[in-house]
């Protein structure tokens, strides 16, 4: 993406293991990686036949609070424009939350390695998976090359109290197992806009200790694989085709300026998984992707074989923020 469209965001660990995660940590990110972050997160299913498009209308929704809400500044820095700011309590807390997925996700991908993150009601409304009543429990979950982690994510359309690191330290692991595995890391992550200096920053925790009651998470991972990729294939069925790139199956959501994408392999095998395939699926997306990301000079090529291709440069270079 061109270096205008990169953002830049200070980062700040605390309690991870040690040498894990640096101390003056920043995180770089770019609208593609937003769009991709907040689809990826959502927490509508992909299945057409009991669901429709209800992934799509979820993803519009959300990637829309981008060009609308969010600029970038001559350094970099993510900033919310001057009608952002005028939002109303509930609607703040709504692009917060947003927020707070995305950045939440790009996290666990550039941090911790997490290529398919994935909300944990997508799951379970997916396959009909009841998990425990609990209003502690962590949004997000998904495979890292160390292990499983699990993620609950939170916005602060301000800045963040001055208690929620220390809230966030005390509180226990929600999710005990994952599919009988303990997870690696179980993080709270914080995007939030100083006061003093209205750009977006993250705080991120681990809580090394389970709660009083932790969710078990009976997962298997073939399931897990076709809940994640359903929504890119409903949202490509639902744009305008694009042949641009032979190795792509992609499309145009037009009024959004988005460009949605997945590599042909993947999209063939999910769809049988989709059609009653499904045993297998997992290792069959694994063993694809082992032969490397395919580059595309138009738009993001994601490790999960996802491709995101967003045109917001004049959206987001506004000067409509300025205090």
């Amino acid at each position: 993406m061109p270096h205008r469209n990169r953002f830049t965001a200070a980062c700040r660990p605390i309690a991870f293991p040690a040498g894990l995660i640096s101390p003056n940590a920043v995180l770089e990110f770019t609208t593609d990686d937003l769009a991709h972050a907040l689809f990826a997160t959502g927490r509508a299913p992909g299945d057409e036949v009991r669901h429709g498009w209800a992934s799509v209308w979820e993803f519009v929704h959300r990637t829309s609070l981008i060009p609308a809400y969010v600029r970038r500044t001559r350094g970099g820095a993510l900033v919310k424009s001057a009608l952002a700011r005028e939002l109303d309590r509930s609607e703040k807390g709504t692009l917060s939350y947003s927020l707070g997925q995305a950045l939440t996700g790009i996290f666990c991908e550039r941090k911790l390695g997490v290529t398919h993150l994935l909300h944990i009601d997508r799951y379970g409304s997916r396959w009909g998976v009841v998990f425990a009543a609990t209003k502690k429990r962590a949004d997000l979950f998904g495979l890292s090359p160390t292990g499983w982690v699990v993620a609950e994510a939170k916005g602060r359309s301000n800045g963040m109290e001055p208690a929620l690191p220390n809230t966030l330290v005390a509180q226990k692991r929600s999710v005990k197992s994952i599919s009988g595995k303990r997870p690696w890391l179980a993080l709270g992550c914080v995007a939030a806009f100083p006061p003093h200096r209205h750009e977006l920053s993250i705080t991120a925790v681990d809580p090394d200790e389970e709660g009083p009651e932790p969710v078990d998470v009976d997962l298997d991972l073939d399931r897990y694989m076709l809940a994640y990729y359903e929504p890119f294939l409903a949202a490509i069925a639902a744009g305008t085709p694009q042949v641009r790139d032979q190795r792509y199956l992609t499309s145009r959501l037009g009024l959004l300026d988005l460009r949605v994408g997945l590599r042909k392999d993947i999209a063939a095998r999910v769809q049988q998984a989709s059609q009653g395939q499904l045993s297998g699926l997992y290792d069959s997306v694994v063993e694809l992707l082992d032969s490397g990301v395919e580059l595309d000079e138009a738009a993001t090529a994601f490790p999960d074989g996802t491709l995101v291709g967003s045109d917001w440069t004049d959206a987001i270079s506004l000067n409509d923020w300025r205090f």
